[in-house]
């Protein structure tokens, strides 16, 4: 990957954490579960903080890491399709859509971590995939609750 690509997909991993902030805050807000609530204001708290730590590697200061092995993952995202941000979206796909959106960052971050040679930058971007698999777990844990509460 040569520097203007490294720089764009930094820049286009920045946007994406403000999009997700933006998101999660949207869909909190109009939540009436409060542990959904809280989830979702959580999500929102961590994309936040994505989002300065993608800034500073991208304005070249020092990061450090705590490597996080996050290794649970249902892989219901991957069983269904985008849903449709709609202004009467329902709870089911709300979160949906955040499963999704969370896979997608999941593997953005797990393809910058393969092309990048710098090991400390390496571990951020795998770090970064650890939390979106985090993320994308709890939310394949709620979406399960919601889509499917005859099993419970």
């Amino acid at each position: 990957m040569d520097l203007e690509q490294y720089k764009q997909a930094i820049s286009d991993a920045i946007q994406s954490e403000i999009d997700a902030r933006v998101f999660y805050e949207k869909i909190s807000q109009g939540i009436k579960d409060d542990f959904l609530k809280t989830t979702f204001e959580s999500f929102a708290k961590e994309e936040g903080k994505h989002e300065q730590i993608l800034t500073r590697i991208m304005n070249k200061e020092n990061i450090t890491t705590a490597h996080f092995n996050c290794d649970k993952d249902f892989k219901v995202a991957e069983t269904i399709e985008m849903p449709e941000v709609t202004p009467d979206m329902d709870l089911k796909n709300a979160i949906g859509l955040a499963m999704k959106n969370e896979e997608i960052a999941m593997k953005k971050y797990t393809a910058l971590a393969e092309n990048c040679e710098d090991p400390e930058l390496k571990l951020v971007f795998q770090d970064l995939a650890s939390m979106e698999r985090d993320h994308k777990f709890k939310m394949e844990q709620n979406f399960v609750d919601v889509a499917y509460p005859e099993v419970w």
